[in-house]
Order: structure tokens, then C-alpha cells, then sequence
């Protein structure tokens, strides 16, 4: 799972270096970038005339709180990054307009820092503005928890004093209620864990679900507890009382807790942010101290909202006229922004309208985390456009309003099928991780021409291992793709390795298909027609071997993003596979990445020394930019060879932190004979 294992992300020293440079651009050096320019071993940006694109600089993004700092119109935003990997750390992200649609557009950050130990910056933690001004930050550090203000002149929290709370080590989440008595509430979550898998859940034999269908292993439950003080951190941190109905109703985590501000004729309290999106208000009632039950915060039409992805973490964003609390909060495709509309429910739950991306200046391509790419003329005008799938679950096109040479891609807009987005979730049994992935879809689309009428299509593997086919009906210059239809093998809905882009080609007038097999390893398949296949039979290697896909078992197989290029330019197709940390191929002993070292994912070309329609293929070669390997994270890469930037062929990478890198022939390694 993407939040589980990201903290063992592991970078070489030169992503390091092109990251730190593209953050230093960010923060106003005199580096001046067009949008538009590819650059070799850079992200790619958003080629919008502002440069202005969705909240994505850095994965996972968790906001902390807000506070007017630079005495905007509009509150100033403090976000975290990951606490591990590149650029970890805390910071503040000033206000500097307003969308058309309400959300708000953030400006380029300042790292914050802080004056005692704190390796973790953000993670347990709240920042809030009281009264006076004055910008609090609570931190929950080991066994205590610290106070610390924040020096504007500096941008440094300063600590200012700590109290000793058992709390601190259980709790993941923390807020500060200020009471009408100058009292403080401290409201802190707290899980009873359960283990997760039943068994070993790489191992070949582990079993995820019992003859019923039902998960194996535990699910943690979480409730929110309370610590009345006399004072902000004065007192003793002890009997804390339950907040929710019982101790134990919320499922495996609570992302954030705020506070909530809906007028002073209202009821005030706090708001919960559920691993699956849920959005839960607790309302407390100021005279007895007492919160109440949960109430799910609704939508316009009274039901209750889902954030778009997992690991809900909100944060209240005060409206700059009524002081009523919007929220932003952590999703997959974005950070995103909930307008709290003025009204309840007849149940008392507070009413939000859907929520919109929040923006950010000279920002990045952005497609949700582990982008899976595809480089293609999607709208017909003769310019290449990139269509992606991402861990969110659905299929994102980039169009591109430049040319092929100076690209200027725009920000992401979900494609439809049959009249609704594509958007795959694996609920509660569809993913062989458990139920705790209910909410990710994996989406890895081939954009082909799979009929051979002329016109782009998508077949799409996913978190399921399900393979589908999406039939565009429309023109080239209007696609319209009708609603998703099994592919079969002998009858028999076609199922793969989960995750698996497919590499797909027309060879010799028929379709060809690779993916994973159940044995794990590189298959061919031939269609019949739109919605059937025939057995091709396993990839070999030069020596007649199978090719294996990854070293692990269960949820460790599957994926590979696969594509067939000509990438050595001899008139007969390769493979271009993107592997995740522990991919090994050809074989369990030397394949590669995971023979090095478990360094991270990359890309690897496999030369085909056979023929199309029957390959035979040569050891993998790793490939490595200007002389360094390419390792990007841990879970997959998403690479695409295409002609765009000019001569190539070049390579554009989707990392497993949702942005694009373009990588440049000539910084390659030549492909070897």
C-alpha cells in the first residue's frame, strides 16, 4: 500500500540533486524556466499562461492548519511532505488569489523550521492562529507534548514549553479546542490495533480471503478521546473521556482532527477526517463541554460526502467575510477544497459543497500518485497529448496546446466512458491487499487502436488484475469511449497480475497483448476479436527462458507497466517496462532492479533479438540518466518512449509521486546490440 511503503523510498544521489533544483526554482531563484521547455532529468510543468496547476509538489501532502501570516485577504496554508525521501519536512504555502470556481491558488513555499529536535516536522502535529495573533503549533513527540509559536521574522517554531502525556506515543492526530472559560480541550485519537494480515502476506501461500469471501486478518479501530486543561498546555494531561460514541467506531486511522467554526448562533466542535473519506463532525456543545454523536458532513443533496482519496485529512480554512470554516484537505489527485455552504442538514450535519482542486503556482504536471503514461494524439490535432492512470483509480488526459517540440500541457481532466468517469475502486475483496484498499483502483490504461478502425481506445488493467476494453465510438477529433466490456480468454473473464499496463501492438494485421500471467511471468496473447484472446504462450529469453516479472509473491507481483516501442530503432519492436523496487527480471537470482540492492524502481529495456510476431529477448539493460541508474521509489514507474521534445527517441517517466520526468536520447544509455 502507497502510504504504508513510501517511507522506505530510496533516491540516488543525482534525483536528489535535479529535485533540490526544481524545488529551488520553485522558491524564486533567478532560474527562469519556460513551461513549456522539456528538460532532460526535469519534472514537467504545467503549460498554462499562469503556470498555475493542482496542489502537487510533493507525495503524500498532509496540511497542518492555516493562519493569516502575511496578512493576506485570505489565510496562508502550512502542508507537510513526506517524513521520508527528498524535500521531507514542513511548510508554508502564502495565499495569492482565488479561483474562478472559489478555491483558493497558493504561492511558492518557505520551508519552516524549528528550534528543537523534531525529525518528523508536521507529521503529529497542529498549527493554529488564537486571538492575539500569535501562531501555535502542538507537536506530539514521543511521550510529550511540545508548544511551540511561530516566529514570522524567521520562520522557525520556537518551543516554548512541553507536558508529559501517554497520549502522545498512541495518538496520530491532535487538535486544540479554545473553550469560552480560556480553558483548552486537547482532542487526540487513539487506535486499537489489530494485525492486519493473517499470515505472511508476500508469501506464495498467503490467503487474503476464507471460503466465505471475507478478509482473513484484523481491522483496526480508532475513536477520538478529550484532556480539559486550565490552560493551553497548563495542567496535567490525564483521564481523558471519549469524544465518539465509543472508543472503537472508526476504521484503521483518523488522518487529521480540526476545529470548526460555523457562526456563533451555531454549534462549534470538530471535524474527523476517516482513512476511506469519510468526513465526520463531532459537534460539542459549549455550555456542558459534551460532544455529541458523529455527524457524516453532507453535500448539497444531503448525502454524505466522500473525499476523493484515502487517508482524509482535513484541515478548516476560514471564509475571509463570515469566518466560517471551509476545509482543505489531503486527496490523491491533489490537496482539495470543501465550501462550507451556511446550512445543516435536518440531522445536523453541516453541508459542504463537492470538492474543487486547490491550486498552486509554477506548479507541476500532476496526475495522482503512480502515474501510469501513455503518449498519444488523443483529440486528433496532430500533437501529442499524455492520457494517464493513476492509484485514485481513474484515466487522466493532459492536453497538450503547444507542439510536439515545446509542449504545454494543461492539468489533468478525468476521461469518461459511457457518459460518466472512469473510476475504479477495488472495494471491499478487490484487492489481494485487503479491504484497506478499498478506495484505489491502480488504473494502468494501453491507449491503442484496438479495433483497427482508426480511432484510440483503452485496455486497462488494474488493481483487480481484470482486463477491460474501452471502444472509442466517437471521431478522432471528439472521442467518445463507451462503457467498459470484459476481455475474455476461453470464455473466461481474462484476469492477469493486478496492476499490469499491457503491452499492446498490432503486429502482422492481428493484436498482441503481453502481460503478467498467474505464474507472474511475461505472456502473449493474441486477440480474436474486440473482446476475446487466444493463448500466445509465455516470453522467452534468448536462452529459453521464462522472463519473471518481480521477486515477491501475492501482492508483491504484478506491477510492471509494459509498452512495445521500437526503442533501438531496428524495425522490430522492444519491450519498455516500468518495475517497481522489487521487479527481477528475467529471473529470481539476477533480474533486475532487485538484484542490486532493492535500490528502487526503474525502467528497463528488453531488445527483442527475434522477430515481432515471434520474439526472442536479450538480458534487460537498466537505464540511467547521464551515467546514474534511474531509481525512482519503491512501488512502479510508468515510462513512455515517444518522439516528442524533438529527435528522440526520448523517454517520459511518470513517478510514484504523480509527476512526469522527460529524459532527453542523448542522456540514455545507447541501447546495446
Amino acid at each position: 500500500m502507497l502510504f504504508m511503503i513510501i517511507i522506505s523510498i530510496s533516491i540516488s544521489a543525482i534525483l536528489i540533486t535535479i529535485t533540490s533544483s526544481c524545488l529551488a526554482a520553485e522558491n524564486g531563484s533567478s532560474e527562469s524556466i519556460t513551461s513549456s521547455a522539456l528538460i532532460s532529468g526535469r519534472y514537467i510543468k504545467v503549460g498554462t499562461e499562469d503556470s498555475r496547476g493542482p496542489f502537487s509538489s510533493r507525495l503524500p501532502l498532509v496540511p497542518v492548519g492555516s493562519a493569516y501570516v502575511f496578512d493576506n485577504k485570505q489565510a496562508d496554508l502550512f502542508v507537510r511532505t513526506a517524513p521520508h525521501g527528498y524535500e521531507a519536512g514542513l511548510y508554508l504555502y502564502p495565499w495569492v488569489d482565488t479561483q474562478a470556481n472559489g478555491a483558493p491558488v497558493f504561492g511558492n513555499p518557505i520551508k519552516v523550521g524549528f528550534d528543537f529536535p523534531f525529525a518528523d516536522a508536521g507529521s503529529k502535529g497542529t498549527i493554529f492562529q488564537s486571538a492575539d495573533g500569535r501562531i501555535h503549533g502542538i507537536w506530539l513527540i514521543g511521550p510529550q507534548i511540545v508548544h511551540a509559536v511561530y516566529d514570522i521574522d524567521h520562520h522557525i517554531f520556537r518551543k516554548i514549553g512541553a507536558v508529559t502525556a501517554g497520549i502522545a506515543r498512541q495518538a496520530s492526530a491532535i487538535e486544540v479546542i479554545t473553550n469560552l472559560d480560556g480553558s483548552v480541550d486537547l482532542v487526540f485519537d487513539n487506535c486499537v490495533d489489530a494485525e492486519y494480515y493473517s499470515g505472511n502476506h508476500v508469501a506464495e501461500d498467503f490467503c487474503p480471503y476464507d471460503g466465505a469471501g471475507f478478509w482473513t486478518g484484523g481491522i483496526t479501530k480508532c475513536g477520538l478521546f478529550a484532556v480539559s486543561l486550565p490552560g493551553l498546555l497548563h495542567g496535567f494531561v490525564r483521564n481523558p473521556r471519549v469524544v465518539t460514541s465509543t472508543p472503537q467506531e472508526i476504521l484503521f486511522e483518523i488522518g487529521r482532527i480540526t476545529k470548526v467554526n460555523f457562526g456563533s448562533d451555531k454549534l462549534g466542535g470538530v471535524v474527523a477526517g476517516s482513512w476511506f473519506g469519510n468526513l465526520l463532525f463531532f459537534p460539542k456543545d459549549e455550555k456542558t463541554g459534551r460532544y455529541m454523536p458523529k455527524k457524516l458532513v453532507a453535500g448539497v443533496d444531503g448525502n454524505a460526502l466522500r473525499n476523493p482519496g484515502v487517508g482524509t485529512s482535513p484541515v478548516a480554512y476560514p471564509q475571509p467575510d463570515t469566518g466560517w470554516s471551509d476545509l482543505i484537505s489531503r486527496s490523491e489527485r491533489s490537496l482539495v477544497y470543501y465550501r462550507f455552504t451556511g446550512k445543516f442538514t435536518p440531522a445536523g450535519a453541516p453541508i459542504y459543497e463537492e470538492p474543487l482542486p486547490v491550486y498552486i503556482e509554477n506548479a507541476y504536471l500532476y496526475a495522482g500518485s503512480l502515474p501510469v503514461t501513455n503518449v498519444v494524439d488523443w483529440n486528433g490535432d496532430g500533437v501529442l497529448d499524455i492520457v494517464a492512470g493513476n492509484a485514485e483509480g481513474r484515466v487522466l488526459f493532459f492536453e497538450n496546446k503547444g507542439d510536439n517540440v515545446n509542449p504545454a500541457f494543461w492539468p489533468g481532466v478525468p476521461l469518461k466512458a459511457g457518459g460518466r468517469e472512469i473510476h475504479i475502486q477495488a472495494g471491499y475483496s478487490g484487492s489481494i491487499q485487503g479491504p484497506k484498499e478499498a478506495r484505489w483502483g491502480y488504473t494502468a490504461p494501453t491507449v491503442v487502436d484496438w479495433t483497427g478502425d482508426g480511432l484510440l481506445d483503452i485496455v486497462m488493467g488494474d488493481i483487480t488484475g481484470y482486463h477491460t476494453v474501452y471502444i472509442n465510438r466517437g471521431t478522432p477529433t471528439a472521442p467518445v469511449l463507451s462503457p467498459p466490456q470484459p476481455v475474455y480468454l476461453d470464455g473466461l473473464d481474462f484476469r492477469a497480475a493486478w496492476r499490469v499496463q499491457p503491452a499492446i501492438a498490432r503486429i502482422d494485421g492481428r493484436m498482441a497483448l503481453v502481460t503478467l500471467d498467474q505464474e507472474n511471468e511475461l505472456h502473449l496473447y493474441w486477440a480474436i476479436d474486440h473482446y476475446n484472446l487466444e493463448d500466445g504462450g509465455k516470453l522467452r529469453m534468448e536462452d529459453g527462458s521464462t522472463i519473471l516479472g518481480t521477486s515477491r509473491y501475492s501482492g508483491g507481483t504484478g506491477r510492471l507497466k509494459l509498452s512495445f516501442f521500437d526503442w533501438d530503432e531496428d524495425g522490430i519492436l522492444d519491450l519498455i517496462i516500468g518495475t517497481p523496487r522489487h521487479g527481477s527480471i528475467p529471473n529470481r537470482t539476477a533480474g533486475l532492479p532487485q538484484s542490486l540492492g532493492l535500490k528502487g524502481s526503474t525502467v528497463l529495456f528488453l531488445r527483442n533479438v527475434g522477430t515481432n510476431k515471434a520474439p526472442v529477448y536479450r538480458f534487460p539493460q537498466m537505464m540511467s540518466w547521464r551515467g546514474e541508474p534511474i531509481y525512482l521509489g519503491g512501488h512502479a514507474t510508468g515510462p513512455a518512449a515517444t518522439y516528442l521534445g524533438g529527435s528522440g527517441p526520448n523517454l517520459i517517466v511518470g513517478e510514484e509521486n504523480g509527476l512526469f520526468l522527460f529524459y532527453r536520447r542523448e542522456d540514455l544509455p545507447a541501447p546495446e546490440k
